[in-house]
């Protein structure tokens, strides 16, 4: 676990270097990345994992990507022209494997902008989520989480747009969205609805009385 911990360190690390070290864009269709030069990588069909049976991320590695209508696209060293990645209806459960994953297939690891995780197995919002600083678009519905707090981990994902937690049991509980769209004020996309200024204003109404209610429930158990 302390060898995990540290190799995870190691990533954050190198991926906050190298974006500082990227170049400038105003890709109308990507603005929080930057894409100028890499329009192509970016823009590349989507890998696409999907339906693999994948029992756990290093299985992906095994096998060949599904190809859509569009090829995939190789570099000379064997690695995909894309940033985006499909992992869906799988049997997946952790994302222990996720950094050997996209530094093996993807040409530029640290644009990972847009992953589909959904219909697998997850109980939990794993946290190396959070490493990849450049992901827009998060696809994680029907899962198993049950447990509003797992989206606070998401919070800390500067340029996160669009958001899908839909069919987990998490969606059923009392005031759901509005707690989502309140952790996470940077998204402009929930469950594939567009965030309004209602929603927003209900939001910040659940967050203001829920700071009221904390400390008088301290002083009642006090």
């Amino acid at each position: 676990m302390a060898t995990d911990s540290a190799d995870t360190l190691h990533w954050a690390s190198a991926i906050e270097q190298r974006a500082a070290e990227a170049p400038s864009s105003n890709h109308p269709h990507s603005r929080s990345v930057n894409t100028k030069e890499y329009d192509s990588v970016l823009y590349g069909p989507v890998v696409d994992y999907s339906f693999r049976n994948l029992d756990a991320l290093p299985d992906a590695l095994k096998v060949t990507p599904r190809t859509g209508l569009k090829p995939n696209q190789y570099t000379a060293e064997r690695k995909l022209m894309s940033c985006s990645l499909r992992l869906s209806h799988n049997n997946l459960s952790d994302l222990s494997g996720l950094k050997q994953l996209i530094d093996t297939v993807l040409v530029e690891p640290r644009r990972l902008f847009w992953i589909d995780l959904s219909f697998n197995n997850f109980f939990n919002i794993d946290p190396v989520l959070i490493l990849c600083i450049n992901l827009q678009v998060l696809n994680f519905h029907g899962n198993r989480v049950s447990e509003l707090f797992e989206a606070d981990k998401l919070a800390s994902l500067p340029h996160l747009r669009s958001l899908t937690l839909h069919g987990n049991p998490m969606e059923l509980l009392k005031g759901y969205r509005s707690y989502i769209v309140g952790i996470i004020p940077q998204l402009k996309s929930l469950d594939y609805s567009t965030i309004t200024k209602q929603d927003r204003s209900t939001a910040a109404a659940l967050k203001s009385f829920t700071k009221q209610k904390r400390p008088a429930r301290r002083r009642y158990h006090e």
